[in-house]
Order: C-alpha cells, then sequence, then structure tokens
C-alpha cells in the first residue's frame, strides 16, 4: 500500500513536470496602439513562439493588468487551431534587492560606527574635564600645608588652560558628531523611499495570456493580440503661432498622451482616434411626455432654489454668448517653455484617416509613453491658415481690447475642444480655448489682450435725470463709449455694449439713442462695426429710459 501511495506521488509530480515543460513561455512586443479621444485604447501585440507538434500552454506575458478579456481578439497561423484562452493576473515574485540599497546600508554601519567612536572620545574627555576639576580642591583643602598667593595664581593659570582645551575638544566632537547625525538622517530617509519603491515594483501585478493550442507541425509561429482598455487617452491641445510682421498664423495640433495600463509603451507606434467607444452605440428611444399640475411645496423651493437659480443663470449665459472660443489671455513678459520651443513640421509622418463617423491621425514615428498617468505630448500636424484679424471690445465689461483670429472653412482642420497656448512673434501671451463645436460659420479664437487700443465707458451725468409722471417713475441714462487707436496700423473693431430688457409688464424700458448701432432687441445689445485709422479717437453715444411705478425698486438700472 505505502510502495502504490509512493508511485501515485511520483506520477503526480512527472505530470507537474510535463505539464511545466510543455508550457511556453514568451514575451510579447506592444507593436501598435490605437488610442480614443477622452479615454481609452487598443492594443496590439505581436509574438513568436516555438511550438511543438500537438496540443501545449502558451503562456504570453507583457500583457496590461486592465485588458478587457471581453474584447481578445488573437490571429494564429493556419496550422495552429486556438483552443481556449484566459486572462491571468498575479502578482510579480520579490526582486533582487537595488544594489545602492546595500551600499546605503553599508554607509549607515560606517557612519554609526564613527559616532559611537566620538561619543566615546567625549565621554573621555568630559571625565579629564572632571578629573582637572577636582585637582584645585584636593589641593587647597589638603590640611598642614600653607598655600602662598603665587603658587594659587599658577594653580589657576593650569587649571583653566586644561579646562579651555578640553572643553574645545568636546565643542569640536561635538559638531562631528552632529554632522554625522545628519548624514545618517538623509541616508536613512532615501533608504526609506528606495526599500518603498523597490516593494511597490515586488507587488506590482503582471497580467498573461494564456493560450492552449494544438499545432499540426512543429514550428515558429507568429501571434498577434489585441485588445480593449481603459486606462488610457487623449485629449487635444495647439500651439497658436502668429507673425504681427506678416500675419502669418500657424496652428501646431499636439495631443496629450497618458495611460496607466500597468506596462509601459516602449517605441510604440501610435494612432489618435477622435472616436470615443464608451459613449455606447445604442439609439436613444422616446418614452410617453406625460403633464402634471404643478403643486408648489415651500420645502422643495427652498432646498433646490439654488440649482435653480445656477440653471437659469446658465442658460442666460449661453443666450449672451456670441464667440464660439473665449480666452483668458493676457499679455505677458515672461517666456515660457512653450514660446521657446519650436514644432517641427511632422506632418510628413502624419497619415490622416477618416471615415463616415470618426477621424484617425495615423503617427509613424515611435514613442515612448510609461505607464505613470502624466501627460506626454505629441506632436500631430501644423496648418498654416488664413485668418483675418479684429478687434473685440466690450468696454462695460473689459475696459481692454482683445485681439480675435477670424478662421473660415474650419470645418476641414479635424479639431476638437481644447486648451492653445497663444505665441506670437516667439512670445508665450497665455491661453485660449478652442470650441469646434460652435454653429457659426466662422471660428473666432481669442489671441489676447492689445492694451494699444483703449476704450473708456461713461455715464454722462448732466443727460440722465430722475421725474416723476403720475404714479410712475421715470429715469433717464446717457453712456458715452470712447475708443481710441495707439497703434500705428488700421484697427477693425467690433465694439459692443448693452441697456437693460424688461420681461415685466409694469417695468417699460425705451431706447432714445443707439449712434447708429445694430441692435439686438431680444438681447437689448449694440454693436458697432468700426475701423481706427492710427491714432484715431472715436465717440459712441447711447440712451434709454425707464419707466416703472415709484412705488417700485429696481435694481441693477445701470
Amino acid at each position: 500500500m505505502k510502495l502504490l501511495a509512493a508511485s501515485f506521488l511520483v506520477l503526480i509530480s512527472f505530470n507537474s513536470i510535463a505539464q511545466q515543460k510543455n508550457s511556453i513561455l514568451i514575451t510579447s512586443q506592444l507593436s501598435s496602439a490605437n488610442v480614443f479621444y477622452g479615454y481609452g485604447a487598443e492594443l496590439t501585440h505581436k509574438a513568436k513562439a516555438n511550438i511543438k507538434k500537438g496540443q501545449q500552454e502558451i503562456v504570453i506575458k507583457n500583457i496590461s493588468t486592465t485588458a478587457d478579456e471581453n474584447t481578445l481578439q488573437i490571429a494564429t497561423p493556419e496550422n495552429v487551431v486556438l483552443l481556449s484562452y484566459k486572462l491571468e493576473i498575479k502578482q510579480e515574485g520579490i526582486k533582487p534587492t537595488n544594489p545602492l540599497i546595500k551600499k546605503m546600508e553599508d554607509s549607515l554601519k560606517i557612519l554609526q560606527k564613527q559616532i559611537n567612536a566620538n561619543n566615546q572620545d567625549w565621554q573621555i574627555q568630559d571625565e579629564q574635564l572632571t578629573k582637572t576639576s577636582k585637582i584645585l580642591e584636593t589641593y587647597t583643602s589638603s590640611t598642614g600645608k600653607n598655600i602662598n598667593t603665587l603658587e594659587v595664581l599658577k594653580l589657576i593659570d593650569y587649571y583653566n588652560g586644561k579646562v579651555q582645551f578640553f572643553r574645545n575638544r568636546m565643542y569640536a566632537i561635538k559638531i562631528k558628531v552632529n554632522d554625522l547625525q545628519e548624514q545618517v538622517f538623509d541616508i536613512t530617509n532615501r533608504l526609506v523611499e528606495l526599500r518603498k519603491k523597490e516593494y511597490a515594483e515586488a507587488k506590482k501585478p503582471i497580467a498573461n495570456f494564456v493560450l492552449q493550442v494544438i499545432s499540426k507541425e512543429a514550428m515558429e509561429a507568429d501571434f498577434a493580440i489585441s485588445y480593449y482598455t481603459q486606462n488610457a487617452g487623449w485629449v487635444p491641445t495647439y500651439d497658436m503661432r502668429i507673425k504681427s510682421i506678416d500675419n502669418n498664423f500657424k496652428l501646431a495640433y499636439k495631443a496629450l498622451i497618458s495611460q496607466t495600463t500597468g506596462i509601459d509603451w516602449q517605441q510604440t507606434k501610435l494612432v489618435l482616434s477622435t472616436s470615443n467607444p464608451n459613449l455606447g452605440t445604442t439609439i436613444p428611444v422616446l418614452s410617453a411626455w406625460n403633464l402634471q399640475l404643478y403643486v408648489p411645496q415651500v420645502y422643495t423651493t427652498m432646498r433646490n432654489g439654488n440649482n435653480a437659480a445656477k440653471a437659469y443663470n446658465r442658460v442666460q449665459g449661453m443666450k449672451a454668448e456670441e464667440i464660439a472660443v473665449s480666452g483668458d489671455a493676457e499679455y505677458s513678459t515672461n517666456n515660457s517653455t512653450a514660446s521657446e520651443i519650436v514644432t517641427s513640421d511632422i506632418s510628413r509622418y502624419t497619415t490622416l484617416n477618416e471615415s463616415q463617423l470618426f477621424t484617425s491621425f495615423e503617427i509613424e514615428l515611435p514613442y515612448d509613453i510609461p505607464s505613470d498617468g502624466l501627460n506626454y505630448s505629441v506632436a500631430i500636424k501644423e496648418e498654416k491658415i488664413q485668418a483675418t484679424y479684429k478687434h473685440y471690445a466690450i468696454p462695460k465689461l473689459d475696459k481692454d481690447a482683445f485681439l480675435l483670429a477670424e478662421i473660415n472653412n474650419w470645418e476641414a482642420l479635424d479639431l476638437l475642444p481644447g486648451d492653445a497656448n497663444i505665441i506670437m512673434d516667439n512670445v508665450y501671451l497665455g491661453k485660449s480655448f478652442i470650441d469646434p463645436n460652435s454653429t457659426l460659420d466662422t471660428l473666432n479664437i481669442s489671441l489676447g489682450r492689445d492694451r494699444r487700443v483703449s476704450t473708456k465707458r461713461m455715464l454722462m451725468k448732466e443727460f440722465s435725470k430722475t421725474r416723476f409722471i403720475g404714479s410712475n417713475k421715470i429715469e433717464s441714462f446717457t453712456y458715452e463709449v470712447t475708443v481710441k487707436n495707439n497703434k500705428k496700423e488700421v484697427v477693425n473693431m467690433i465694439l459692443k455694449d448693452q441697456y437693460p430688457i424688461s420681461r415685466i409688464k409694469e417695468v417699460e424700458i425705451k431706447l432714445e439713442e443707439s449712434s447708429n448701432a445694430e441692435i439686438n432687441e431680444e438681447l437689448g445689445t449694440l454693436n458697432w462695426k468700426i475701423s481706427l485709422q492710427p491714432g484715431e479717437q472715436k465717440k459712441y453715444r447711447f440712451s434709454y429710459t425707464v419707466k416703472y411705478p415709484k412705488d417700485k425698486k429696481i435694481v441693477n438700472l445701470r
């Protein structure tokens, strides 16, 4: 019976060893990454394996730990049949100790020995000082011996010299020990960080694809593996470079790519797609729209009033928006890194592929993107754009004028919403924002403030008055807007202002004067399209009256 059990254990061990020998362990190479706008990527790996005839197991390493197993696609040679596959995620074994850690540990031992030796030397000096201090006391307290003044002075001098010597030695030792302890503190902190990093690396999960295949013959087989992962993505960013001499306008299209897939992308070919599979492909379906009677509830109104006000403000803001791109660029004399980097023309390395639903940029150059979640800038293409420039000012909101670039036929640029660095004459001016989702025919891009075009808005008090007619109160307001061109070239400009509008029956508003402005009565806006010669100044005046019951008050009249 014991012999049978022993034979059974030997058989199990033999089968286990045989299975391990039949498993072929290979490392895949990430060949390309199709990165989607927002987040998501399709990774493609290639691998080679020397397989035998018959059934065997193939373990493929260097796979993303965030791979979606349901999206896995595997291409095998014709003579190889794929029986099954699975994604296997496990922790790595403890890696060999970093040699730098061993050096630091040895340094700490040496420093500690030096500290101990100095502390021992300090104790010796302290004992010598104590003994020297007792000499005078012992000598003077001796009975039966007279001490004259000269002997006492010599003894004091000797004592003082010894005390000074020992105290200087002890002070020097203390300074040296403090310096050694600082070195120990610094090395200990670095050692802790290295050990944390080593521990994190040791506990880093790894992923393998385990394939069960049957081959008709022994051969070198090529495998291609692709799968989807959510832990990657890209967003666009732009560099707008303008030369003021000839108004040359270049738009550098770049991508900020980040990934935390668990594997580093090394020398990987990138494809940047404007599609986003996370949005889904299911068409929306309308449900029945049932109306109900409104029943006011004080508690609900108080609780949701804040959100309702915010929603109303958002709607009002959307109505008032007339510029496709709003920028917060402000002139700065500080040159940033962006202003110093000249984007090379890499358009010849980028292939644009357009389908019915999305656009993709295929980049021939390989890139390294570590799995650290940081943004890595990848240049896509550079376009020379025909743009017209004009100034835009709303003195009521901002005394500065803004320079706008108007771009026609912008749909052909395949732009996505993103931040843009404004660089004029190699000087970084600030950031703007590109919003290609605008329905306007012209894309307006704010290039920043131009303080050489000044504006001023004043309330003309002598033409503003208040009067009462019957039960009503009538207030009149007159404003004068002044704009001056301090530049050496002609300035084309859109000047905007507004007057209040009323949605209340008891409040009547009438625009009395507009200086030939284009009027939008729904929004209450005044638009002047003007042209200013160098050094020219123009003034525009508008006035309005507000009529309302005199026992009422109206806020925000000006």
